[in-house]
This record gives C-alpha cells, sequence and structure tokens, in this order.
C-alpha cells in the first residue's frame, strides 16, 4: 500500500502541534494548572485531559475497537464534513459552544503538569508509530463524532488542529 507522499509533512505538522501544546502548558505556573481558563471552562490541567483522551480512542480505533460513537443523523455529518471539516482543517476556529464528544471529555486529571505533559507527549508518539504502520499496509479510516469516518490523512490533520487549538487557549500569543 505505502505512504501517502504528505505523510513526512503531516507528522512534522503533528510533531509541531504536539510540542505547541507542551510548550504552551510548561508555562503555566503549577497554581494555574487547576485553575479554569474562564469561568464556567476547563482548567489546564482537564484540557490536556481531554487532548489525551481524543489520542486514546484514536489509539483505540486502530486497535480494533468502533472509534468514537456518531453523533446526528448521516446527513447531518454530511453537511459538517462538507462544510464544518474543510474550514477547521485550514486552521479556521472550531465552532463556539460545540461540545466535546463524551469520549474525549476530561476523565483522568493529573494534578502534575510534569506527568501529564510526559504522558500526553509518549501518547502521540505512540499514536503517529501506530498510525503510520497501519497506513503503511493497509487503508486506513479514523471515525469522528461529527464528521464520521475520515481518512488517515484527515483524521492526522484533525488531531493536528485539535491539539494546536488547546495549545491556543493555554497560551493565546501561540
Amino acid at each position: 500500500m505505502g505512504l501517502p507522499s504528505e505523510w513526512p509533512l503531516l507528522l512534522a505538522d503533528h510533531s509541531k502541534a504536539v510540542e505547541e501544546y507542551v510548550t504552551a502548558a510548561e508555562r503555566l505556573s503549577v497554581q494555574a494548572w487547576m485553575r479554569p481558563l474562564a469561568p464556567g471552562k476547563w482548567t489546564p490541567a482537564e484540557v490536556t485531559s481531554h487532548v489525551t483522551e481524543a489520542y486514546r480512542v484514536l489509539r483505540a480505533e486502530l486497535a480494533g475497537t468502533s472509534g468514537m460513537r456518531l453523533l446526528g443523523s448521516r446527513f447531518q455529518r454530511l453537511i459538517l464534513r462538507h462544510t464544518v471539516l474543510p474550514r477547521i482543517l485550514r486552521g479556521r476556529p472550531f465552532p463556539a459552544g460545540a461540545r466535546a464528544p463524551r469520549e474525549t471529555r476530561p476523565r483522568e486529571i493529573v494534578g502534575d503538569p510534569k506527568v501529564a505533559l510526559s504522558s500526553l507527549a509518549d501518547l502521540t508518539k505512540t499514536f503517529t508509530q501506530e498510525l503510520t504502520n497501519q497506513v503503511a499496509r493497509q487503508n486506513v479510516c479514523l471515525t469522528h463524532a461529527y464528521f464520521g469516518r475520515l481518512s488517515a490523512q484527515q483524521g492526522l490533520q484533525l488531531v493536528t488542529v485539535h491539539t494546536r487549538h488547546h495549545a491556543r487557549q493555554l497560551s493565546p500569543t501561540l
């Protein structure tokens, strides 16, 4: 099967997004780690848990589970896939008020930023290695709750943009 020609660029961009996230989170004080980013919003620890859960559900799908549960009707996902997804993949903001899919909501809140960020970094490396290995051998699709089945390229792009989106939340200067 072989890897798509753009794969090395997608991996490099993903790695850069993870680095941006970790750098932004490392700049926070220990006190800020457990303080909501704004009233009614998640703390950086919860945001990190959310980003971590996104990678966990993707890895689980690569291992053969069903991935994210699809939300909305097939028609709604089709519309979102052809209107919202392309804008997000071009770097436009995620829609305001969009809820995180249940599978990616914060679960394990790690109070020590170094532990949480080290775990996230390890998880992202494992995910990209597993994804790359599978893409080299076969056609791979990843499921997103709102967009449905995505190609491996789209899935990697979306998780890259998602990680970068949350890096910007932690450090608005990025």
